[in-house]
């Protein structure tokens, strides 16, 4: 028997999520179409959305395990900004079958935080997941991705104001070793952060890199 890590009920049902029972995880809903590139619901029967087609991403493929919407919201500001480092693992667990769809050739790089940023909140959550992400899998983790501008909140600027402000804003402190990248957050919502990381490590050579968040915050 186990105790849900959110509803604290006990549960039996520890299949797959052993933090979370299975009630909870019926709590996270996903779209009935989305596009393969960004993720975004499509709303056509088609494997990739216009704006992809019209300006693709330096991202391949993006996968997530629940949209970003209540009470998922609550779980990811808890990780993020209430030192509730333990989310990170339950939001591990339940991108473990996304993981295991990307083969065995990518390792897991975090999106990084600025230094001022890291410093004031003890952590970076992109890295406490892909720590946790990395147990099961058995994935090399890779951190040598840096944020070099101390860049506003995404969340408090419009859409031009987003793709200015992560612009040029990543480097890498050394060299690239992989050629096969999995790019990892807690929440994507217009990609401008992770296609700046994306383009940052293919122009560093890398073939391919694909996008892994816990939850997709949906502009349609």
């Amino acid at each position: 028997m186990y105790q849900c890590f959110i509803c604290n009920n006990n549960t039996y049902n520890q299949l797959a999520h052993r933090s979370i029972c299975m009630g909870c995880v019926d709590l996270l809903k996903h779209p009935l179409n989305s596009c393969y590139q960004c993720g975004n619901e499509l709303v056509s029967n088609t494997r990739i959305c216009g704006e992809c087609q019209r300006a693709s991403p330096y991202f391949s493929s993006s996968h997530y395990a629940c949209l970003y919407q209540a009470p998922v919201d609550a779980w990811v500001m808890a990780l993020k900004f209430s030192n509730k480092l333990n989310y990170s693992r339950l939001f591990a667990e339940l991108l473990l079958p996304q993981q295991l769809d990307i083969d065995d050739r990518y390792v897991l790089m975090p999106v990084p935080l600025h230094l001022s940023r890291l410093r004031s909140r003890g952590y970076n959550q992109a890295y406490e997941m892909a720590k946790e992400l990395a147990k099961p899998a058995g994935r090399e983790l890779h951190n040598n991705l840096i944020r070099r501008k101390k860049t506003a909140m995404q969340a408090e600027l419009n859409l031009k104001q987003r793709a200015q402000n992560v612009h040029n804003a990543f480097v890498l402190k050394s060299e690239l070793k992989a050629q096969h990248i999995i790019l990892v957050d807690d929440v994507m919502t217009t990609g401008f952060t992770l296609n700046a990381c994306a383009k940052t490590l293919i122009n560093a050579g890398a073939k391919d890199v694909k996008v892994l968040v816990f939850a997709r915050k949906q502009l349609i």
